[in-house]
């Protein structure tokens, strides 16, 4: 096993970190996780999310502490050209900067790409913005839920004919962050041929249409606009959340093959025979009727006599756990997912680790999330 102190892959590399609520910060927790040096540069009052939310422990936001971890707090007004110069200072010896403000604002604060790449040719600029650099968005404001509604997430979330709903976590933010850590990644692997940096732009629009992946099937290739279906799989019947005894679990035959085992696992062995239900294009089709079948056979067992019968003959099935029973899961304690830190005002926080594993680097908590320019000073 690799020594936990052992430096992470991105050791060395040095982040300068413009962002505030969640996309860039998300992207910039996950570099500090991997080893990167991340300078988080905020206006005097601190990165809006410190003071956004209902909960706050210690005087601190529990949104900030669950996703800054790791990171260096500086506090500089760039209206003051004091602080400009520092910021600009800094950028001359980094690797990476990121900012998440809207376009053209970076420009105006003086810290635009141009104005910092000017100093350093090899620096990678990422820039993440909700609509991006160009197109009739471009100045729109936008944030995770508007992002949802309007690159069809709402649309095929929650139960068929009901209102749009918001996925249950951000997922335009996420995908976002992702993004743009791998694109930094990518500009900085290329820097290594070129001995140039570049710029990155990310768009939260185009990164949840890209993660559409499977729904914009039917609707390509079947001129069928994609719909909200529940739990269940729009392509692959069954495959959902089923009711039992005492509470949900999700099971499915993901194709064919699987279907004739399901049935005999549920105790019908005769519906595997049924015309109506024989392939999978067949089950879509009745996907309703074939539903409530499914549901009353599930409904006479309990979930964990159901899990232990469907993991016993390799089909597919899972519990349906509420975030504390995923967060205290012995699958999220053996990988490693949440980890302790100790923070200056709050003492122990939990936070979540960037979950990639490598076998000589080790991801590790570089650091507690930063108290509001802690270390101005310092940097």
């Amino acid at each position: 096993m690799p020594s936990p102190n052992h430096p992470g892959p991105l050791a060395g590399l040095r982040v300068l970190d413009f962002t505030h609520w969640l996309a860039g910060p998300y992207c910039t927790n996950m570099l500090s996780d991997l080893g990167a040096e991340v300078i988080k540069v905020e206006p005097p009052q601190g990165d809006p999310v410190r003071s956004t939310g209902s909960l706050k422990v210690a005087g601190e936001s529990a949104l900030f502490l669950t996703y800054n971890h790791g990171k260096r707090s500086v506090v500089l007004d760039l209206r003051d050209s004091r602080d400009l110069d520092v910021a600009l200072r800094l950028a001359e010896g980094v690797d990476a900067v990121v900012e998440n403000f809207r376009p053209g604002t970076a420009d105006r604060l003086g810290i635009g790409y141009q104005a910092l790449s000017s100093r350093n040719p090899r620096l990678v600029y990422c820039s993440i913005s909700a609509f991006g650099e160009e197109g009739p968005y471009r100045d729109r404001p936008g944030m995770d839920p508007i992002v949802q509604g309007m690159a069809g997430v709402m649309s095929v979330t929650g139960e068929q004919g009901g209102p749009p709903l918001l996925a249950g976590l951000p997922v335009a933010d996420v995908m976002g962050a992702l993004l743009a850590a791998q694109g930094i990644l990518a500009a900085l692997l290329e820097r290594e041929h070129s001995g140039q940096g570049q710029r990155v732009s990310i768009s939260l629009f185009d990164g949840v249409v890209f993660s559409l992946s499977t729904r914009v099937a039917a609707y390509w290739f079947g001129g069928q606009v994609p719909r909200a279906y529940g739990s269940a799989h729009s392509e692959i019947v069954p495959y959902q959340a089923f009711p039992t005894a005492d509470g949900w679990i999700v099971a499915g035959a993901q194709g064919d093959a699987q279907w004739p085992a399901f049935c005999q696992a549920l105790g019908l062995p005769a519906l595997a025979s049924d015309p109506r239900y024989a392939t999978n294009a067949l089950r879509v089709k009745n996907r309703a009727e074939l539903t409530e079948i499914l549901n009353q056979a599930f409904r006479r067992r309990p979930s964990a006599g159901w899990l232990e019968l469907f993991a016993g003959q390799k089909l597919l099935c899972g519990p349906v756990w509420t975030v504390k029973d995923a967060l205290e899961s012995d699958i999220a304690r053996e990988h490693g997912v949440v980890q302790t830190t100790a923070h200056p005002v709050c003492g122990p926080v939990p936070v979540l680790v960037t979950p990639i594993h490598f076998s000589r680097t080790p991801v590790q908590v570089q650091g507690p999330p930063p108290v509001l320019g802690e270390h101005t000073r310092e940097v």
